[in-house]
């Protein structure tokens, strides 16, 4: 693994704001950084290939296990509505993260769905019975690892190592997928690890289809709608919402861009709505963490709950937020597999804040719901040595052994790259890349594309 300098592309502004990177100036400075890039072997691909796999099977390990370690897991209990307090963070993980409890019962069904063994039935009835319920479908499609790696040379500190696991809303991937290929075409012959847009297509398909099974009752001409916050005003989220809108159409299906804004709850019907219109699917780029806490998030839940199923279908389901977007997950993935060195040696030894051993002096303490680097500190021996000021944080921290980003040499300094591997229906699709000159990585990082040695 190397940074290269390369020449710019001619017109390469307009070129990738052609594709759709409408998001790359803020204050003057190129969010693309044109001119550069990082070479891999297909060796070290291959690794990081193998450490999201493995990586991947490990956090449904630790869904499984943060989903029972909650009261409601058991079938007798979340049968109880959600205003019955059955847990704390003493006990229940969940709780622990800081998600309210009317929800673990919906994180835990979409967890689940697809199971018979484990969701078979929905809430009691009023006689008192439990109504026979088939396994529903709450598919993922998409989540980012971000990774620190520094290749396999002999200097290196060995396998890749997950940061975090963004599973709900990662953005970055319009450039990652279109933007980076379109670079590639231009500037050469040698290859890139880049099949996401292929693998969202097929995601599409597969899991639509696996949705129709799951509910007959479905329109024949289904329309998925793809819903994202109007108040980000950079274009963002507009652009990678309307980027997956894209990859849903090519796969066949009638699709719709709105605003989160514009869904409704209808009081009389107990149904989401946009202009009156019930929404079947909805692809929503828009924090389940800001959901569960807002005005309108209970009926959301009401609606998850419908034993008919007739709700809403959400994706990302609320289980990607509860169980893998929060950084509570770290320390649960090293309380599993921190003894075993197979997996362990993908892992940076992690806990819960009030947890941390006195032998880890150097480490970073992140908020269990910050975003983009936000409320994050460093530290090295005990002594603050990066500190990134946010909101977050009343919710919680971990902490997770300092690992430092490694350093690479560019005309602008010393860049600090975090790479990010991109999963698609649960499997490794490729990676795109973001650098900044401090050892945080912040919404000011720079995207940097990469390449496979031809060799």
């Amino acid at each position: 693994m190397r940074r290269e300098s390369v020449p710019a592309r001619p017109d390469w502004q307009a070129e990738n704001a052609r594709l759709g990177l409408v998001y790359n100036d803020a204050g003057g400075v190129s969010y693309w950084r044109e001119g550069a890039r990082y070479a891999f072997t297909a060796a070290e691909i291959d690794e990081l290939e193998t450490a999201a796999a493995t990586l991947h099977e490990m956090c449904v390990a630790a869904g499984d296990h943060i989903v029972g370690t909650c009261p409601r897991h058991d079938r007798t209990v979340r049968a109880r509505r959600y205003l019955d307090s059955v847990c704390t963070p003493q006990v229940c993980l969940l709780s622990r993260f800081g998600i309210p409890e009317f929800a673990h019962a919906q994180i835990i069904r979409t967890w689940q769905d697809g199971s018979p063994e484990t969701w078979t039935h929905g809430d009691k009835d009023l006689d008192g019975t439990y109504p026979p319920q088939s396994p529903d479908f709450s598919p993922s499609v998409y989540g980012r690892f971000d990774l620190r790696y520094e290749g396999r040379s002999p200097q290196s500190a060995g396998p890749p190592k997950l940061l975090e696991f963004n599973a709900q809303t990662p953005t970055s991937l319009l450039e990652a997928s279109v933007t980076q290929w379109r670079w590639l075409e231009q500037t050469g012959t040698q290859d890139q690890w880049n099949g996401m847009h292929e693998a969202l297509v097929e995601a599409w398909r597969r899991n639509l289809a696996e949705l129709r099974a799951a509910r007959p009752g479905l329109p024949e001409t289904l329309t998925v709608h793809f819903a994202y916050e109007t108040g980000e005003t950079s274009g963002e989220d507009r652009m990678n919402t309307a980027y997956l809108q894209e990859t849903c159409r090519q796969a066949g299906y009638d699709t719709e861009l709105i605003g989160m804004s514009q869904i409704g709850w209808d009081t009389l019907a107990d149904r989401m709505v946009f202009r009156d219109r019930h929404l079947d699917v909805v692809f929503a780029l828009y924090p389940w963490e800001w959901i569960w806490h807002e005005e309108g998030g209970r009926p959301i839940f009401r609606d998850l709950a419908d034993p008919m199923k007739r709700g809403t279908v959400w994706i990302e389901p609320p289980w990607t937020a509860a169980l893998w977007g929060n950084k509570g997950l770290l320390p649960v993935l090293w309380k599993l597999f921190g003894d075993d060195p197979e997996r362990a040696k993908y892992l940076l030894p992690a806990y819960f804040a009030d947890e941390k051993p006195d032998h880890l002096t150097s480490y970073a303490m992140k908020p269990l719901w910050g975003r983009e680097g936000a409320s994050t500190r460093l530290f090295l021996d005990g002594v603050p040595i990066e500190d990134s000021p946010g909101p977050y944080g009343e919710e919680g921290y971990v902490v997770q052994a300092l690992a430092p980003l490694p350093a690479f040499e560019s005309a602008d300094g010393v860049m600090h790259p975090v790479l990010g591997v991109w999963m698609v229906d649960g499997e490794p699709s490729g990676m795109g890349i973001r650098e900044s000159a401090s050892l945080i990585t912040k919404n000011d990082s720079h995207f940097v594309p990469h390449v496979i040695d031809a060799a």
